[in-house]
């Protein structure tokens, strides 16, 4: 897959879904339009203020990039002019995406110990931390978080993505609020 910036993804098929196994890397909306670099503090909370989709580099450290992606808030995954290449049939996760992903999960990790592992590497599950609704840059190395699509019309009490935690095996829903900062992948029905 290659987003609108022309970084190209590596992907896996689970469950008849197509999965990109890297964090999404694009600065730009499908129009072409460019998302808010929102680097410091103030300009990450005013962009959550303003309704803005922003991005950032983890730690704001652009060296972490080609390995854990982009930060991006509620607002720039859900802007209408899309983060998605839609026209490969390429989305936001949905719940019924993601438990689709962990129904597999689960089915692999039942067949024996160290599943957990092979899963991670098979789909490239990192530790990229998350960016909380005050600026602050948390988890690094030690969870991982990542949005699903989640429209405004949808109830606040249902899951906001998923998370991995070092001292787990698999993904937990998480809550969260729009001015969060999550990790992207991006996903399509196969057939």
């Amino acid at each position: 897959m290659q987003d609108r910036d022309g970084h190209r993804y590596r992907t896996v098929v689970a469950n008849g879904l197509e999965w990109t196994v890297d964090n999404l890397r694009t600065v730009h909306y499908q129009n072409g339009d460019p998302i808010l670099n929102a680097l410091g503090d103030d300009d990450y909370l005013m962009a959550g203020k303003n309704k803005q989709g922003a991005w950032c580099h983890m730690n704001n450290d652009a060296a972490l990039d080609a390995s854990y992606g982009k930060i991006y808030n509620w607002f720039a995954v859900h802007d209408p002019r899309g983060l998605a290449p839609e026209v490969e049939g390429w989305r936001i996760p949905t719940e019924e995406d993601w438990s689709s992903l962990e129904t597999y999960f689960s089915a692999q990790m039942a067949q024996g110990e160290d599943q957990w592992e092979r899963l991670k590497e098979t789909f490239h599950l990192q530790y990229s931390g998350s960016r909380g609704i005050n600026g602050a840059f948390g988890g690094f190395g030690k969870s991982g978080y990542w949005w699903k699509y989640m429209p405004l019309t949808e109830a606040a009490e249902q899951s906001w993505g998923r998370r991995i935690l070092l001292s787990g095996e698999g993904f937990e829903p998480i809550d969260g609020f729009q001015r969060f900062g999550f990790a992207v992948r991006l996903v399509r029905t196969l057939g």
